[in-house]
């Protein structure tokens, strides 16, 4: 007795209509739904996604070679088993090239022999790291000191490291010593509560009007995919609190690089 061909499986929705993956590099995701009308139990080995073109829209971060194609290989998918008269919806999910450039793509995917055209929408992945985050400086006023921050960009988006500049520190006991010093500043000759907020507010604007960190940098652009270091040089301001601790920060993108200003 002949063997019998492998029944097939069908897609669900209308062959006019794609379907439609959307998401960052790292996780590309969408649903098709199949139906086995037949007798058996079909087991789908390698269900395969192709691409067919490069991005309809988008640019490439680095180059326009990088884009070209979205998969340079058809990419099997995990397995799929549908059993007989069941309708399944099966969740697809790429993991492509983390550096793979924003845009609209178009693939194929294959289903043991039936081929749907696929919509596939990546989508900005703005992922960055930098090391060190925390950078712990000597409390030396009027000094400069040396650092170096290591960015490593594992999104699909450049990232833009400014020239941080002026940064405005926040000491840690500063609130309790402007109370102390305004309540020494009045002392008994207090008479009213306004003579007390006059004198706390020179002494917040004693504390702060000093305490200005300066940051050099050259601006640079860290591309997906690469690593870049970046040299800082810090100037502590000239009248600090040998023996106080000051912190700030600095934004950079959606990160925040932190500066802590130590007693030695």
């Amino acid at each position: 007795m002949a063997e019998q061909p492998p029944a097939k499986v069908a897609f669900v929705s209308s062959a006019d209509k794609p379907l439609v993956l959307v998401g960052p590099p790292r996780g590309v995701r969408g649903e098709v739904h199949l139906l086995n009308a037949s007798d058996d139990k079909i087991i789908i080995r390698k269900p395969l996604m192709r691409s067919l073109a490069a991005p309809a829209r988008g640019k490439a971060a680095k180059s326009a070679a990088k884009a070209t194609a979205l998969l340079e290989e058809p990419l099997a998918l995990r397995r799929i088993i549908v059993r007989p008269g069941q309708t399944r919806m099966v969740p697809i999910v790429l993991k492509l090239d983390a550096t793979t450039s924003p845009g609209t793509y178009q693939a194929q995917l294959d289903v043991d022999g039936v081929v749907r055209e696929v919509v596939v929408h990546v989508i900005e992945d703005v992922s960055f790291s930098i090391e060190p985050r925390d950078l712990v400086i000597p409390n030396r006023p009027g000094q400069k000191i040396q650092k170096q921050i290591v960015v490593a960009n594992t999104g699909n988006m450049p990232v833009v490291v400014k020239t941080i500049g002026a940064l405005v520190l926040d000491e840690e006991l500063a609130h309790c010593r402007a109370l102390r010093g305004a309540l020494a500043d009045v002392g008994a000759t207090l008479k009213n509560l306004d003579d007390f907020i006059v004198a706390l507010g020179h002494r917040y604007h004693d504390i702060y009007d000093k305490l200005i960190l300066k940051v050099q940098n050259d601006s640079t652009t860290v591309d997906p995919g690469e690593t870049e270091a970046i040299d800082l040089t810090i100037t502590i301001p000239d009248k600090l609190e040998t023996r106080a601790r000051y912190s700030t920060y600095a934004p950079i993108a959606t990160e925040s690089l932190n500066f802590t200003i130590v007693p030695e």
